[in-house]
């Protein structure tokens, strides 16, 4: 049987993309291992439900920061000295990618599979030293990682190493994947690489949800992320809702600090108001979603990835069946130039820009039919028709036609 290794470093409910590259593959008959870190025993019991009925897909937690062992220790340790010797000392180090670097590259070393996929910072990484070893790796740029960050989250981050190590893979992977166009052609032209294929981070059709038919009597307008905090346009969104006079409800799904909470409420005018819930486990969140009125896609340009991506917020509307509210960046009017399937309010908007959203928000039946478009776009954005792209590209290393 062939087999596939798959390199990341966060848990499979934290990772659409892993999850269903896994799925996909294990589905079409590949041996599937998963290499690791895990650090919530909530997070990894949700984790073991998503893989229950996928019986080829085995996961091997490289660093398991539940347990109250040396090995944890040890890796917290490293981590937190690596991202200090990167701050203060302006030595870049792997450590400050994520926990037990090396002990990632022994363990992938170990397998002997047709081919490695590597999944987010520290496994880009470690998939160049592999390619050294003369193994079959492939990439999955789910965002610029050496162009991901704020400024001051940067200076913990060893950009210097994560530029050499996408231009590595770029080069010399067996192939490379991303997001979006807009940000294959940017890597492309910045490493003078090869333009990745694009894999959006579509959702599969057959989910059944019951899709809202009415919209509410004051208009619930929907973020979520895992973590919830500054830089990602939230604050500006709500600056812009001064000039609106429609009320409406602001509801944001995901974690969020005390401070960032008390932040947002002073923010929020006062004809509207701002409502917080908890995450949810990924089975449920297709239904959450479906509940409320309109999606919240913001986004800003700086720092370059979020201009380029496409996150799987964006197509997580669709398939939940809400029109979308987003911000005008690269990658998302690559999907809007497309389906029209909402607003998208330029980066820097104007008050006559603002005063075109209210007059959208104030039209029912402006906002049905971008629903019904959002409902074409689905089943065109589907991981269907995505998962084909994986499938082939796979097939063609593992499977070779003479």
């Amino acid at each position: 049987m062939n087999k596939i290794v798959i390199l990341t470093q966060s848990h499979l409910c934290r990772n659409p993309r892993v999850l269903k590259e896994a799925r996909t593959l294990s589905s079409n008959g590949y041996e599937v291992h998963i290499l690791n870190a895990v650090f919530s025993l909530e997070l990894l019991k949700i984790d073991s439900g998503l893989i229950d009925e996928y019986p080829l897909i085995r996961v091997h937690h490289v660093s398991d920061l539940t347990r109250l062992n040396l090995n944890a220790f040890i890796d917290r340790f490293l981590f937190m000295a690596g991202r200090l010797i990167v701050k203060y000392l302006k030595i870049d180090t792997p450590l400050a990618l994520g926990y037990a670097p090396y002990r990632y590259l022994r363990k992938a070393k170990a397998f002997r599979p047709n081919l490695y996929i590597c999944h987010q910072e520290l496994a880009t990484f470690i998939g160049t030293r592999l390619l050294s070893a003369e193994r079959k790796v492939a990439f999955d740029f789910e965002d610029w990682y050496s162009a991901d960050l704020l400024a001051e989250a940067r200076r913990q981050r060893p950009i210097s190493l994560l530029r050499r190590a996408e231009n590595f893979a770029l080069n010399y992977g067996t192939f490379c994947t991303t997001t979006s166009a807009a940000l294959a052609r940017r890597l492309a032209e910045v490493y003078t690489s090869p333009e990745p294929k694009v894999i959006y981070n579509a959702f599969p059709k057959q989910v059944a949800i019951e899709k809202k038919k009415r919209l509410s009597k004051v208009l619930k307008l929907f973020w979520f992320s895992q973590t919830i905090g500054p830089g990602r346009g939230l604050e500006k969104f709500l600056t812009h809702l001064c000039l609106i006079q429609l009320s409406i409800e602001v509801h944001l799904l995901g974690y969020i600090s005390d401070e960032y909470v008390a932040l947002l409420k002073r923010k929020i005018p006062a004809q509207h108001s701002i409502h917080f819930h908890k995450s949810v486990a990924e089975p449920e969140l297709a239904a959450v979603v479906a509940g409320f009125d309109v999606g919240l896609a913001l986004e800003q340009d700086e720092p370059p990835s979020r201009d380029l991506t496409i996150t799987n917020k964006f197509f997580q509307y669709l398939h939940s069946g809400l029109p979308v509210i987003a911000t005008e960046t690269s990658g998302q009017k690559e999907i809007f130039n497309q389906f029209a399937f909402g607003f998208m309010i330029p980066l820097k908007a104007s008050p006559g820009d603002i005063k075109g959203l209210e007059h959208w928000l104030r039209d029912p039946s402006a906002i049905e039919d971008a629903r019904k478009i959002a409902a074409k776009a689905a089943d065109f954005y589907s991981w269907e028709n995505e998962s084909k792209k994986l499938l082939d590209l796979v097939s063609h290393v593992v499977c070779p036609k003479s």
